[in-house]
């Protein structure tokens, strides 16, 4: 009932439609997307005839197949519609036990419906289907306070173009982890998504029109993910992200959209998007290869 289809074999259609139709879509599983960030390493598990679907990415190591979760693709695991059986996904998860395995995200459906084994990780998110004002209410003190601040202060937000280079600079400049992960693939992934108008890129400015800082923010069905975010450090800008963040969560609320902060493992960070009460909502990695 579950077969193992490759990449080069998959019914693109079919797969489209099931997760289009899944409870726990995520664009990370987009053939698109995975097919830029792997290329055609990547098989899926089918069950029937697209009833579930479950991605499984590759690298190859001495000949060696190993299940990887790629860069820039937090979660992934088995789509499916609503009513899915226990029994099912478990022998979807039994499937993926069998491989090699070095890292593997179930989404957080997964995670909360079934409990897979693995390592729990914290993402973070807002229900900004409420209005703003109830919203606003909701942040931290300092929250607030930074983004009052901010709002005294000549700055514009402009979301109607895009700057990649801009971006890409900037984050080379000033962020020392960009040393340590793949720019290029990066930027394939921006670019992709931005060619399929899946994603906006915002902009603050100063009262020189300086860029202060910028984000991009990733379309996903009913929620918009924090894809990515750096700030200009050569200005002191105090707030000011928080006036953007603020800004972007007032730009899409009173609908009925999730805002994912993707959520981190440093503390600091975790600490920061609670301050707009955010939820913790785990998702599951598995491993059983070093």
């Amino acid at each position: 009932m579950i077969r193992q289809v490759s990449r080069q074999k998959l019914a693109i259609d079919k797969y489209t439609d099931c997760l289009k139709k899944s409870v726990n879509y995520r664009v990370y599983a987009e053939f698109w997307y995975l097919d830029t960030l792997v290329g055609e390493n990547w098989d899926c598990l089918v069950y029937k005839d697209y009833e579930a679907v479950m991605p499984l990415p590759f690298v190859r190591k001495f000949g060696i197949k190993l299940i990887t979760q790629p860069l820039y693709c937090q979660q992934l695991g088995v789509f499916h519609q609503e009513k899915f059986s226990e029994h099912i996904f478990k022998e979807f998860e039994k499937r993926l036990h069998r491989k090699l395995v070095r890292a593997y995200n179930f989404n957080e459906e997964n995670t909360g419906m079934f409990s897979p084994k693995g390592q729990l990780k914290v993402n973070q998110v807002l229900d900004i289907s409420n209005s703003y004002e109830e919203l606003y209410d909701n942040f931290s003190l300092n929250r607030k306070r930074n983004i009052k601040n901010n709002s005294f202060n000549k700055l514009n937000i402009d979301q109607s173009f895009f700057d990649v280079e801009w971006y890409f600079e900037a984050l080379e400049k000033y962020y020392a982890y960009s040393k340590t992960i793949n720019l290029s693939l990066f930027k394939e992934i921006i670019n992709k998504n931005i060619q399929r108008k899946n994603c906006i890129q915002y902009f603050l400015f100063d009262e020189n029109k300086t860029i202060i800082s910028s984000v991009f923010v990733l379309h996903s069905s009913e929620r918009i993910i924090l894809l990515s975010s750096v700030r200009n450090k050569d200005i002191e800008s105090k707030g000011s992200f928080s006036y953007l963040l603020n800004y972007i969560i007032k730009d899409n609320c009173n609908q009925s959209l999730i805002f994912d902060f993707e959520g981190s493992n440093i503390k600091g960070i975790q600490d920061y998007y609670a301050s707009y009460n955010s939820e913790v909502r785990y998702y599951c990695s598995y491993k059983n290869f070093l």
